[in-house]
């Protein structure tokens, strides 16, 4: 073969390597960040597992609550330890707290996010450390746009808000 023959099929090649990246990045660019409503997510959170979404008009808690299992709960129950209590014959345990299955990975920290439009959806969703840490710090509702991945069985990732 002749060289201006392999020098087209090697530009004919590049071209095509060219065109099958750019429909690559532009297919994933436009799955990138899906904006949804709040009321779409909280009726449907399958629909969008796996997926990175922005959410508007969610409220973050960042108050700081005491530790849980270190007093003294009164009654006739001691507390022994984190998570643990003896409860003495004559009394009875009581409790009005609910189970939170959601447990942040090393470096991570687990964020209370309300939707005003569904104030009983409850799921897990976590923040890095460096990232909660420019937050504001002790206020109870902080209205954000938030941009997060995951799924409803496992929890979401929160990886940029906005305030």
């Amino acid at each position: 073969m002749s060289p201006i023959i392999n020098q087209t099929k090697k530009n004919n090649m590049k071209k095509i390597t060219l065109l099958m990246f750019s429909v690559l990045a532009l297919s994933t660019a436009s799955k990138a960040q899906t904006p949804v409503t709040a009321t779409d997510f909280t009726t449907n959170p399958d629909k969008y597992k796996g997926m990175t979404i922005s959410i508007s008009g969610v409220e973050l808690n960042t108050e700081v609550k005491a530790p849980t299992g270190t007093t003294v709960a009164g009654g006739g129950v001691v507390a022994v330890g984190k998570g643990a209590a003896v409860a003495t014959p004559t009394s009875t345990v009581t409790s009005t707290a609910t189970v939170n299955r959601c447990k942040a990975p090393k470096g991570y920290t687990i964020v209370d996010v309300k939707f005003p439009n569904d104030p009983k959806f409850a799921k897990c969703f976590i923040m890095k450390n460096s990232v909660y840490a420019s937050l504001p710090i002790n206020q109870s509702a902080i209205t954000a746009k938030i941009t997060f991945k995951g799924d409803s069985k496992l929890g979401y990732t929160i990886t940029l808000f906005k305030l």
